[in-house]
């Protein structure tokens, strides 16, 4: 550690000069130096006091580089400046300092290979959704499949998430196969002239124009055809432009591919709303096999279920129901503590006098204990009104 030292050592009494503290090592101490001093003359008057060599200093005030450009001694002027070691290296100050992604080996999201594929071709960014398999990060490959929020799959991809039985997050909506459909895409016949073509050549069946990510499309849920916005505005939703099969108004079967973020959630509750329709259809299918085979006999008074509950709805009755049950136990369980509390006190000293006192003068008076009398006592007397001669049947008239 430095010491501090007056004036008259380093550069000599002065009338006139300019004190600057310099922190180094934990300690600080006192500069003395000249108003004529420059940048050269302050690193070797701290070379001198430090014994740090100057080109190995990194002089820092008010969180700021001490610069040679910059450097005027009047602005240091009984201020602190801090004396570290510059590093030798590549960084632009001397040292090279590291970042996350040179220390820790993160894995590579969907996000990460979407940013290499665009620089490979710049108009892929357009349409990514549509042309990369969202759990594999692989371009797509036939067969395709498409879940309920309208994501395209390798299914190759699909099958090995549902063997391996792992949950994987974002893909927790797709538990079994029926979660997905596999989509029947009109390919083109000729390349089209517009850029940023499907590179499957997926078209439209009925505008031909191709599925690029520039125009809004739909998976059509129950058969898979893949059908434009357009298309369906014109013909309408009552049957499938590619197919003829009618739809099912019920089920809302249009899903969107690549819906933006606006719409996401109402896609979302829609997906909801769909399974639980199919899985009330699907209980009642297999409750008619059963009285089909004579398993079940169906009962004319039982309730007929309804084909959909909002699940929302039935959340909040059961989180209702669970909070009140909750609240009752945690009253019953209050009164048995205070109840126990009363039997288990014991009894004072003044208490059992008191006690004791009362019981003697019951005991010596058969007026005074009647005064003890409940209604309880009147209610079981056998119709005989005299109270005092006969004795009290109650606990607190004995007591």
């Amino acid at each position: 550690a430095m010491e501090a030292r007056g004036p008259e050592e380093g550069f000599g009494m002065m009338e006139k000069g300019v004190q600057v503290l310099l922190r180094w090592q934990s300690s600080t101490t006192a500069l003395f130096l000249p108003n004529a001093c420059g940048f050269e003359g302050f690193r070797s008057a701290i070379e001198e006091r430090s014994g740090v060599p100057a080109e190995a200093q990194r002089l820092c005030c008010g969180g700021r580089d001490v610069r040679a450009e910059t450097f005027a001694i009047d602005t240091l002027e009984n201020r602190t400046v801090t004396l570290q070691i510059r590093l030798r290296g590549g960084g632009g100050d001397g040292g090279s300092i590291p970042g996350r992604t040179d220390l820790v080996r993160t894995k590579k999201t969907h996000n990460w290979y979407v940013g290499k594929l665009a620089k490979e071709d710049p108009n892929f960014k357009l349409g990514a959704n549509w042309t990369m398999c969202m759990l594999s990060n692989e371009r797509l490959n036939p067969p395709v499949v498409v879940d309920q929020l309208g994501r395209f799959y390798n299914k190759e991809a699909i099958m090995k998430l549902l063997l391996e039985g792992t949950k994987r997050k974002h893909f927790t909506h797709i538990k079994t196969r029926r979660d997905t459909v596999d989509v029947k895409a009109t390919t083109a016949s000729k390349k089209s002239s517009e850029p940023g073509e499907h590179p499957l050549g997926w078209v439209c069946p009925v505008t031909g124009k191709p599925a690029n990510g520039k125009r809004a499309f739909y998976v059509l849920w129950s058969c898979g055809c893949l059908v434009s916005k357009e298309a369906m505005d014109q013909l309408g939703s009552e049957a499938c432009p590619n197919c003829s099969r009618k739809l099912d108004p019920e089920l809302d079967e249009l899903v969107c591919i690549a819906p933006p973020e606006s719409e996401q959630k109402a896609q979302y509750a829609k997906m909801k709303a769909r399974n639980g329709i199919l899985k009330q259809r699907r209980k009642q299918k297999k409750r008619a096999e059963k009285i089909a085979r004579g398993e079940l006999i169906p009962d004319d008074n039982e309730d007929k279920p309804t084909l959909f509950e909002n699940s929302a709805e039935k959340k909040v009755k059961k989180k209702k129901k669970k909070d009140k049950k909750a609240a009752l136990a945690a009253v019953e369980v209050l009164k048995k503590s205070k109840d126990a509390k009363k039997r288990a006190r014991p009894l004072t000293a003044v208490e059992k006098e008191v006690r004791e006192s009362l019981k003697k003068a019951k005991s010596q008076s058969k007026v005074f204990s009647s005064m003890f009398l409940t209604k309880k006592d009147f209610d079981e007397r056998d119709g005989s009104t005299s109270f005092i001669s006969t004795k009290p049947r109650s606990m607190n008239a004995l007591a």
